[in-house]
């Protein structure tokens, strides 16, 4: 394993003092703008200076050897000797407002610099220059301080003394963890059907840095299944660091519970949970400015005996154990995750932290790839969630806000931004010309509008050195909040190819400018190719092989389907082929689907669930249900349920019910997956049509796209991902060994070979219902035969 140090995270960790400033404008647009200025600065130097000059040093710290790397800007060289060092700062404040703690991590590196520049050579004395750009005005200013070899090597063995202390910890905890994996044994006392199958194919991955697909059905247990696995190849120094990438709170906090179970069993090793920052953040911390934050104020100062007392006394660190850390030590609890990140072998987030170009984690990802590990859990869920991460828009509506506050305004700066605002507002107007001659409100194109990115562009730069200049200005938030929509679309158009699509449309009278992406498959892959290896298990990838189309499946990658643990006589199947619910028949069969529904309900007490494919349909079938069974109790998931409200929805559907519990909810929403109903907690669910996505231009757009590439087109764009949801609702019903239940699928589709040739094999023995009378025959038989076994 590499085990290198770079210079700027040497300094930055030994040497960083002081207050910690949010980051208001994205990192990776000030590094392309600094890397350019760079450049440009280079260029003037005469031949005697050697840009970008690499440096190099192996050390050695406890038992192990290490690497210091770094690259100077410039080094100027005389005859056969260096005699000069210079770093190349840039930023769009004054030199003179920089804080006294960033000038002296600028000083900071240039002085190692310095110092693994005398070990390889005989110098004695060397100067070293801070050039510092000022983007805003251009201004250059030099600062100079010469070094003697003396100082290079105090200052040196200083920074190493303080991080070979935590290097050291680093070390001692890693053999704590390998000694107790070497004793730990997998934490039940048997595996399930499958179970271990899947753990050896997990490990093997790791080992052979492939990339796997697991379709694991409900029980299989599919997080312990590759967490433990994972961790086994972690003792073995298989892999690096593990990632438990997840898109729902619950599943988080399963593996949470796997690292526990596993902690109980002897297991020591430090993982912590990453919570979005919005959902992380004190409420004091809310609206207020960073120089008055009490947690951002002095935080770099008390950083290190928090992450001391951290570390020595926890393991599994979850957003509880965060708070309570950073309150006791007043540090901000998000950045406080990202600094103990670090220190972690095991780190559990959500999608966005890998996938996501705008917020994903670039300590980690940033670079080149790394022996890390990706347990992608619920992985169907990505599909969509990737697409949405490479879509962005503008909007010319703020534009026509703004340029009426300012016309109102009279101060001088506004007069700056309302250029900008008004350059900006003509490309709109441009776009909005080609679409008169055709009259229509949309257009679909499969090019990113280089010119009118141009102007975005324009902005961007111009009101980012606007806003910095003004901060205090009453328009501030509102031009900040505008800049942020203009730069995501940015960021989004640099990844434009032939897979993404712009929409221009018209809403009123404003302009709306979309960049979407059709199939992210390679996006995905990219950031998969960070890792070394990959799993991506669900209990619904139905058919694999699609999902290995959209995912990032390489040629080389593996997949592996396991059957359902769970006695398959205990789960009834009924299609009903004879009942059309598409959207023109729906109204006109709305009485078969009650009878339907009521017969299900009827043929044994207890809790069911209604799925439905949206809260328009769902209002109409609850209503008719009602009118048909006026005793039996009702729950209604509504569109705006907040978490509590939630809570009580799930809380009604408890074990042994008294009464008859029938719940409504819709298709793919919260309640369709993710939820255990174990038990008498559910005895059944239906769904009502196969789910298909609802039809607009850019699933049709979606449809044309995999025609073209070879692909089924009506299934990429919607069958599958219709039955996927339909699936993980189904999946609600058997959610444990002892669990019997039926599902009623209400839509004649089902029954047709398009859909049953994906059914999984645990949903082969489903039985057909012509009739109602045969469905209620079907029911009652089935509902004797379980009870006669039980």
């Amino acid at each position: 394993m590499k085990n290198e140090i770079g210079v700027r995270q040497l300094v930055e960790f030994v040497w960083q003092t002081g207050d910690l400033h949010g980051e208001i404008f994205n990192s990776d647009n000030t590094a392309l703008q600094g890397s350019a200025i760079h450049r440009q600065l280079q260029k003037s130097w005469n031949k005697n200076f050697i840009a970008e000059f690499d440096l190099k040093l192996p050390i050695q710290i406890g038992n192990k050897t290490y690497t210091i790397h770094g690259r100077a800007d410039g080094v100027h060289q005389t005859d056969s000797n260096y005699d000069k060092i210079i770093e190349i700062k840039t930023s769009s404040l004054p030199f003179d407002v920089i804080s006294k703690a960033k000038l002296s991590l600028y000083w900071a590196q240039l002085k190692i610099y310095a110092a693994l520049l005398m070990k390889k050579s005989d110098i004695t004395k060397i100067e070293l220059e801070l050039i510092y750009f000022q983007t805003s005005s251009n201004k250059v200013t030099h600062e100079r301080n010469l070094f003697t070899k003396e100082e290079a090597e105090s200052f040196f063995t200083k920074t190493l003394n303080i991080f070979g202390e935590w290097i050291k910890l680093k070390q001692n905890m890693l053999l704590q963890r390998n000694n107790s994996i070497r004793n730990l044994h997998f934490p039940f006392a048997q595996y399930r059907p499958h179970q271990h199958e899947l753990a050896a194919a997990v490990y093997k991955t790791i080992v052979f840095h492939k990339r796997l697909f697991v379709e694991a059905p409900t029980g299989t247990g599919k997080t312990i299944s590759t967490l433990f696995p994972a961790v086994m190849s972690l003792g073995q120094n298989k892999t690096e660091r593990i990632f438990y990438l997840t898109a729902k709170e619950s599943t988080r906090q399963v593996a949470e519970q796997s690292l526990l179970m596993l902690q109980e069993k002897g297991l020591y090793i430090h993982s912590i949970t990453l919570t979005a920052k919005e959902k992380i953040t004190f409420e004091e911390e809310k609206n207020i400015e960073d120089d008055r934050n009490p947690y951002f104020v002095g935080y770099y100062d008390r950083l290190k005996p928090a992450l001391t007392d951290i570390l020595q006394n926890e393991h599994i660190i979850t957003a509880k154990t965060l708070k309570k850390y950073a309150r006791k030590h007043l540090l901000d609890p998000f950045e406080f995750s990202l600094d103990i990140s670090l220190f972690c072998d095991i780190v559990i987030s959500d999608y966005n932290y890998l996938f996501d170009p705008l917020v994903y984690l670039q300590r980690f990802f940033q670079d080149s790839s790394k022996n890390y590990c990706f347990l992608i859990d619920e992985a169907h869920n990505l599909v969509a969630r990737s697409r949405s991460m490479y879509t962005a828009e503008i909007n010319s509506a703020p534009i026509k806000f703004l340029l009426t506050k300012i016309e109102k305004s009279h101060e001088p700066v506004s007069k700056k931004i309302c250029t900008l605002l008004k350059r900006l507002h003509r490309s709109f107007s441009k776009l909005k010309d080609t679409l008169s001659p055709s009259k229509q409100n949309f257009l679909i194109l499969n090019n990113c509008l280089e010119e009118f990115l141009k102007q975005v562009q324009h902005f961007t730069t111009n009101s980012q050195t606007w806003l910095k200049q003004n901060p205090d200005h009453p328009l501030f938030q509102q031009v900040l909040d505008y800049y942020f929509s203009a730069h995501a679309f940015l960021k989004i158009s640099s990844f434009y190819d032939k897979t993404f699509r712009t929409k221009i449309k018209i809403e009123k009278e404003d302009v709306i400018v979309k960049i979407f992406c059709l199939n992210p498959s390679s996006l995905i892959n990219r950031s998969l190719e960070k890792g070394k290896s990959s799993i991506l298990f669900s209990a619904t990838l139905s058919p694999i092989t699609y999902y290995q189309d959209v995912l990032g499946g390489k040629n080389d990658s593996l997949t592996y389907t396991l059957s359902s643990p769970f006695k398959i006589k205990n789960l009834g199947i009924f299609t009903t082929p004879k009942l059309n619910v598409t959207y023109h028949f729906r109204s006109q069969n709305e009485s078969k689907i009650i009878a339907a529904l009521s017969t299900m309900v009827h043929a044994k007490s207890g809790n069911y669930l209604i799925f439905l494919p949206s809260y328009t349909f769902l209002e109409q079938i609850h209503a008719a249900f009602l009118r048909a069974n006026p005793a039996v109790k009702t729950v209604c998931q509504t569109p705006d349920m907040d978490d509590t409200a939630k809570e009580i929805f799930l809380t009604t559907f408890t074990k042994r019910p008294i009464e008859k519990v029938t719940g409504f909810a819709v298709l793919g929403g919260s309640f369709a997956e993710g939820i255990d109903l174990k038990g008498d907690s559910l005895s059944g669910a239906a769904i009502i049509t196969v789910g298909l996505p609802a039809f607009n231009e850019e699933t049709a757009e979606l449809e044309n796209f995999f025609n073209q590439t070879s692909k089924n087109g009506f299934e990429y764009a919607y069958q599958l991902p219709g039955l996927n949801n339909v699936l993980q609702a189904a999946g609600r019903v058997i959610r444990g060994m002892d669990d019997i239940g039926v599902i009623l699928l209400l839509d004649q589709r089902f029954a047709t070979n398009r859909y049953t040739r994906y059914f999984p094999a645990h949903w082969q023995h489903y039985q057909q219902s012509y009739s109602l009378s045969q469905l209620a025959e079907q029911l009652a038989l089935f509902w004797a035969h379980v009870n006669s076994n039980c």
